[in-house]
């Protein structure tokens, strides 16, 4: 079937989805937290979801009715939008790669299920005739990746900072598309010198004879795993693990479902999307400060999108939301994204603070940024946001 066609039959098949009960994305915003499952299994193509949703609906069913839960499902390939749910805790159970469940299970909501036994490497893969060996040949080079929030870009950019640099540095280009398999056009057609996509992919371009080879290979970090929500109760999460154990992954051939081990996300939770510790121009504050310097009529401005702000924020802060497109880089370019100066005080010499939902989060560094290009004088970076602000106990404000 022409390329084309595939978005058409994505239609089809969010229709066909949508007639069993099984919601797409945000598409299922009305139903309540304790019921939704948001499922986002990797960056595949659409023949592989046409496949793997219904195989994956009925794990999820099989769970949901040994843990005498609600489900309503929400599928996605949103890495981005997911992320936020990670960190607010807004749904019941995630089914995600690796980056999405090390953000959930560091921001305290969630306890692991289980996780696949095949672990998750992406490949930086050129075409046969390219001249590019290794990954320090790749520096200056163009790159191709899935999405700035997908498993392999989080991984490159672990692999920049280990070169001492950062990925938007080390490559001259980046260059995103929504799924993979359109990564390899990108090679052939050389819109990219190189891109990094996950090993599975790559086995698979190599098996259908594409002209291509391998660069390097990074660290393996684990396979799509599921957490749960705490307070669906030990009971109902006992009981998901219990009938999880030893299951098949649905799409991983060979691959079952092992405990989760904590420490085997250390290497991928902070991974090059960390926002820096300091600012030029802006002074950093920790939350005792920033309760502080607002008890002096200084004003917070959360910069998180309404969805975050609604769920919880530190007490008396204003929503000023950032709504982020460029990349998680200090070099970012910030007419991708939408920020209204006009919201922040005349007054240049005014004292002001942002925040978001912690060090992983870059609209509040993004926003003081711009302040500080704008010529504010007086700014303050909360950089710990919403979740130092409730490890310190503070007062927060909901709803």
């Amino acid at each position: 079937m022409p390329e084309a066609c595939w978005p058409a039959l994505r239609k089809l098949m969010l229709a066909a989805l949508a007639g069993l009960g099984i919601a797409a994305g945000a598409a299922a915003e009305s139903s309540t937290v304790a019921d939704r499952w948001l499922i986002n299994t990797g960056e595949y193509g659409e023949r592989d979801r046409f496949t793997s949703y219904p195989a994956w609906t009925r794990l999820v069913e099989s769970l949901s009715a040994k843990a005498k839960i609600g489900s309503m499902f929400l599928f996605s390939a949103d890495s981005t939008q997911d992320m936020v749910a990670t960190r607010n805790g807004t749904v019941a159970v995630i089914v995600g790669p690796a980056h999405m469940v090390s953000s959930a299970l560091r921001h305290g909501h969630y306890l692991p299920v289980g996780v696949a036994s095949r672990n998750v490497r992406i490949v930086l893969a050129t075409l046969k005739t390219s001249a590019i060996r290794s990954f320090a040949d790749a520096r200056g080079k163009s790159l191709g990746l899935p999405g700035q929030d997908a498993i392999a870009t989080y991984l490159m950019r672990g692999e920049a900072n280990a070169a001492g640099s950062s990925i938007r540095q080390y490559f001259s280009k980046l260059y995103f598309t929504y799924y993979e398999g359109a990564l390899l056009n990108a090679l052939k057609f050389g819109t990219v010198d190189t891109v990094a996509v996950e090993e599975t992919t790559f086995e698979q371009w190599l098996a259908k004879g594409e002209p291509v080879q391998e660069v390097m290979r990074t660290k393996e970090s684990p396979g799509v795993a599921i957490v749960a929500h705490k307070s669906l109760g030990k009971n109902a999460i006992r009981a998901m693990r219990d009938a999880v154990a030893d299951k098949s992954v649905p799409s991983q051939s060979g691959a079952t479902f092992q405990t989760v081990d904590p420490a085997a996300y250390d290497y991928v939770s902070t991974l090059g999307y960390f926002t820096p510790r300091l600012l030029e121009g802006v002074q950093l504050v920790t939350a005792r400060e920033a309760r502080q310097l607002m008890a002096r009529g200084v004003a917070l401005y959360d910069t998180r999108v309404k969805t975050e702000f609604v769920v919880s924020r530190p007490a008396g802060a204003v929503s000023l939301p950032y709504v982020e497109r460029s990349a998680k880089e200090t070099d970012f370019d910030a007419g991708k994204d939408e920020f209204d100066m006009a919201k922040l005080p005349a007054d240049k010499n005014k004292e002001m603070m942002f925040s978001c939902g912690g060090p992983e989060c870059w609209k509040s560094y993004k926003a003081a940024v711009l302040a500080a290009r704008a010529g504010y004088k007086r700014i303050y970076w909360f950089r710990g946001g919403i979740k130092e602000w409730a490890e310190a106990g503070l007062p927060i404000d909901r709803g």
